[in-house]
């Protein structure tokens, strides 16, 4: 059984970028353009691995990630942050989220298969 990534950005082509290289790497793949929309996605179906940007209308990243990690049944799902802004306000702020790690953008392919590997323990 593949592991399912539930991938949260609002960029379209983000998303899409995203989403073929989760696939491309044996992935089943859901995807939200924000949190409120991702919180839906997971009423039907909880993924294994949630991958998200920070920055979104509505319900952010790290609201979205401190919401999951509060949640018993949600708080065991490893969430990997994304953002360009990796200055140290912004990486206090992913772990006071309770983020599992954190992905800087222009995002790397091999570096978010190798961190969802990780996280994954596969």
């Amino acid at each position: 059984m593949n592991a399912t990534i539930l991938i949260v950005d609002d960029d379209f082509m983000n998303r899409e970028i995203l989403q073929a290289h989760m696939n491309n790497a044996g992935y089943d793949v859901l995807t939200a353009n924000n949190g409120n929309a991702a919180l839906q996605v997971m009423k039907t179906q909880v993924p294994d691995l949630v991958l998200m940007d920070v920055r979104m209308p509505g319900m952010n990243g790290y609201e979205l990630c401190a919401y999951l990690k509060a949640q018993p049944e949600t708080r065991h799902l490893p969430v990997l942050l994304m953002t360009a802004m990796d200055d140290e306000e912004n990486l206090a702020n992913v772990k006071a989220a309770g983020a599992d790690g954190f992905i800087s953008k222009p995002f790397n392919a091999k570096d978010i298969r190798a961190s969802i590997v990780r996280l994954l323990g596969l």
